[in-house]
């Protein structure tokens, strides 16, 4: 049995009939003893102590002949050959199952921190690998360094590192981490920056289609707003009197301020099945120089007795 970190089903059937007897054996050089049913009932007296709160069988579907194991919080010690031993009134049945634990890639992040791009991905087995893909193409060779980790549970960290050369056209920078179960992938956008005037509004793309959620964020750790697949768009409190409309393909119309509250960087943060996709952008806020002189005229219409 292939057996995803966290749960999984060693399957074992026999020829029902009465006085069923079932033992769950680890082949290990010596035996360990993983679980036994007999007298219509768990019997676990001998259960070895790494598999006790860990075993189940399906106690409704042992009559009808399974005597398939659960085993929970499967880990790499687990991993190896396992004996299904049977025995009824009538006869005995062995089977082995070959257990192999494996835990796939289930989330990449990517942030970009002083021009330089980080893909990072965590609690996976069998180690896994790193591969960027930047478009355009750039023209000379760009400095990147992969780093991977063992933890404590025999499960592998891994983090890439890639340095990006802007420009004024947008550049994609797209990683991947893979091994024989399975790739995620994260790209991130680096738009190019953008400017608008003080107390206006301004349009920050995103593109978007048939994604599973949204987050637009200000300066990596403020939330805009979020929205969920089928769900209502959720703005921040501070947000909402500057979130003008967010569209279908996830482009932000936003009312800025002045340099001191909306001049930054903004993101947006697309996930789907299988990937994330993060659009960057710098605003500058240029202050309008008619500004002090439209108020100035508004006080000058302003009656003085």
């Amino acid at each position: 049995g292939l057996c995803v970190w966290g749960s999984c089903v060693l399957p074992c059937r026999f020829q029902p009939n009465s006085d069923t007897i079932l033992h769950w054996v680890k082949k290990n050089g010596e035996d360990v003893h993983v679980h036994s049913y007999y007298d219509d009932q768990d019997q676990l007296g001998y259960q070895d102590p790494l598999y006790k709160g860990r075993t189940s069988l399906f106690h409704d579907q042992i009559s009808g002949g399974n005597a398939s194991l659960g085993l929970a919080r499967v880990n790499l010690q687990d991993q190896g050959k396992y004996l299904c031993y049977a025995s009824t009134s009538q006869n005995n049945q062995e089977t082995f199952v070959i257990l192999t634990a494996r835990a796939p890639v289930t989330r990449v992040d990517i942030v970009l921190v002083n021009n330089t791009v980080t893909c990072k991905s965590g609690g996976i087995y069998p180690i896994p690998q790193l591969t960027w893909s930047v478009s355009p193409r750039p023209a000379t060779v760009l400095q990147n360094t992969t780093e991977v980790h063992e933890d404590d549970q025999g499960l592998y960290d891994i983090s890439g590192s890639l340095r990006t050369v802007y420009n004024d056209t947008e550049s994609t920078y797209s990683c991947s981490v893979q091994n024989e179960h399975g790739a995620r992938k994260a790209t991130m956008r680096l738009h190019p920056p953008m400017e608008n005037l003080s107390r206006s509004e301004v349009l920050l793309p995103c593109n978007a289609s048939g994604l599973d959620y949204i987050t637009w964020t200000f300066n990596h750790n403020q939330t805009i707003l979020r929205r969920q697949a089928g769900q209502e768009v959720v703005v921040e409190t501070e947000w909402q009197q500057h979130v003008r409309d967010l569209s279908e393909s996830g482009s932000l119309l936003l009312y800025v301020t002045s340099s001191a509250q909306s001049e930054g960087t903004y993101r947006c943060t697309l996930r789907y099945a299988d990937e994330e996709d993060v659009t960057h952008i710098e605003l500058k806020i240029l202050e309008d120089p008619n500004e002090g002189q439209r108020r100035t005229r508004k006080e000058l219409k302003q009656p003085k007795y």
